[in-house]
């Protein structure tokens, strides 16, 4: 089910004893929490407990969510993680989900929408799953639209794509980064580019990734170009070092598993402009050139600690190696 069809139902008054959300943005996650306890608490005290399986037992979670007495008050119960819950509790919760208990609401949020199993399969069966992955580039557009429109600023299409671009790894940063330059523009009521572009070192980050793209996409010219005039914008091959390494990695680490791309695996965030191109990108690198890209940056890194070294020279010779 989306999002938006399950909060239309909230609103509506048709509020579900137990809900399952798949996917790991926090923003989603929280609007639906809010939506829900709006609706459902109204003018009453609002009353959430939160529930981890790595602090507490499976016996402690179910008698949690099951136990009542005369004098209990209206609860959402929120439970992460429930495939953590194993044996005789896994089955009191699949069963508490089949034959829901009157008079409470438990939420199951599960961060992970591509991995199955039998235990989820098994409660999907049983309730609606809600869909809480980041949006795709397009329907991001539309929520930085909606985020602006709610604190009252209006923004062109041109920045709505470098701002996803740049922050739309999830829809948390996104909104974190577009409360800040609210704050930054102050009463104005339009956000431009050369906004967007000042602030909090944006017009850096975008240069990186604009030069890294053209690197995955082993379009030598651009890559050169953009690559100096990195070099002229306060960048050197030392800072370079590390995003260059970490791109090579990801390539990598997607080579190693067939072309599947993993997310949170530790690794620095990657701009979503270049995360969704990394197993087109995985294609194009063979083994061979991944690890000799590796190989090259740390002979660059020790150059660059034990001896003289050209910037310039460095960078080229090394786009020429990968992709020349």
């Amino acid at each position: 089910m989306k999002l938006r069809q399950a909060i239309k139902d909230i609103e509506n008054d048709f509020i579900n004893p137990v809900y399952l959300l798949k996917g790991n943005d926090y923003f989603l996650q929280n609007l639906f929490l809010k939506t829900l306890s709006l609706k459902y608490f109204k003018d009453d005290f609002v009353r959430k407990m939160l529930l981890l399986p790595d602090e507490m037992t499976g016996k402690e979670i179910v008698d949690s969510i099951t136990k009542t007495d005369l004098f209990s008050k209206k609860t959402i119960y929120i439970l992460r993680e429930p495939q953590k819950l194993k044996g005789k509790y896994s089955s009191d919760l699949l069963e508490l989900c089949r034959n829901p208990m009157e008079g409470q609401i438990v939420v199951l949020i599960h961060d992970e929408w591509i991995k199955k199993s039998l235990f989820f399969t098994k409660i999907e069966n049983a309730i609606d799953v809600i869909d809480v992955q980041t949006p795709f580039a397009n329907d991001l557009k539309k929520w930085v639209s909606y985020l602006f429109n709610q604190k009252g600023k209006k923004i062109d299409h041109n920045c709505k794509q470098l701002l996803v671009d740049m922050a739309g790894d999830s829809l948390w940063h996104l909104d974190n980064e577009i409360e800040k330059l609210c704050l930054l523009v102050g009463k104005r009521d339009n956000i431009s580019i050369d906004d967007i572009k000042s602030f909090s070192g944006w017009g850096r980050d975008k240069y990186r990734w604009e030069f890294l793209l053209s690197l995955g996409e082993k379009k030598y010219s651009k890559t050169i170009k953009l690559g100096k005039n990195l070099l002229m914008k306060n960048e050197t091959m030392a800072s370079l070092i590390f995003p260059l390494t970490q791109f090579f990695q990801e390539v990598l680490f997607i080579k190693m598993n067939n072309g599947t791309f993993l997310e949170n695996r530790g690794y620095i965030p990657i701009a979503p402009s270049i995360r969704k191109r990394l197993p087109d990108y995985s294609k194009r690198f063979t083994m061979k050139e991944i690890s000799l890209a590796l190989k090259l940056l740390g002979s660059i890194d020790r150059r660059q600690k034990t001896a003289y070294s050209q910037d310039e020279t460095e960078l080229t010779q090394f786009i020429g190696r990968i992709i020349g």
